[in-house]
């Protein structure tokens, strides 16, 4: 059992590290935005969109490992209170760091949405000056269709 607390925790550990990872993305995110970079935010995007994945799995895992130890629907809070006496202590520092990374991603996070939205009103206010309903100018895209590159192609029928 105290195998399972020990990858329990370092689950923990690695989400908390994710958290970071996310909030530098943030960061990032907010800097390409004020640039008005949007090659950069793409590749920002891209790279939150893999962490995502990343998250994904972890969760998978946590769900697994809390329902070997009985901890479904344990708050965080009580976790070190459900750990083996010696490892208590791990358990707080540990959710300590996480709650802490999370806060961290948070305010980060907080921080790209509102320049995004910012940047997003500023773009309705200048198709609104220019004559054209944003709303409207949104329906009708459509992207081009795109040919796949010739090497990509296959004759099914073959």
């Amino acid at each position: 059992m105290e195998e399972v607390f020990l990858s329990y925790l370092k689950l923990l550990q690695e989400l908390s590290r994710d958290l970071d990872r996310l909030a530098q993305l943030e960061q990032q995110k907010s800097g390409t935005v004020r640039d008005n970079d949007l090659l950069a935010l793409d590749e920002v995007l891209k790279q939150e969109q893999a962490l995502s994945l990343s998250l994904r799995g972890l969760e998978i895992k946590r769900g697994r490992l809390s329902a070997q130890l009985g901890l479904d629907n344990v708050p965080l809070d009580q976790l070190a209170q459900r750990c083996p006496p010696h490892l208590q202590e791990q358990a707080k520092g540990t959710v300590s760091t996480l709650r802490s990374s999370y806060s961290v991603y948070r305010s980060y996070a907080d921080l790209a949405r509102s320049a995004l939205e910012l940047n997003l009103h500023q773009i309705d206010k200048f198709l609104l000056d220019a004559g054209v309903d944003p709303k409207l100018a949104a329906e009708g895209y459509e992207a081009p269709p795109m040919e796949p590159p010739k090497k990509m192609k296959t004759d099914f029928r073959a």
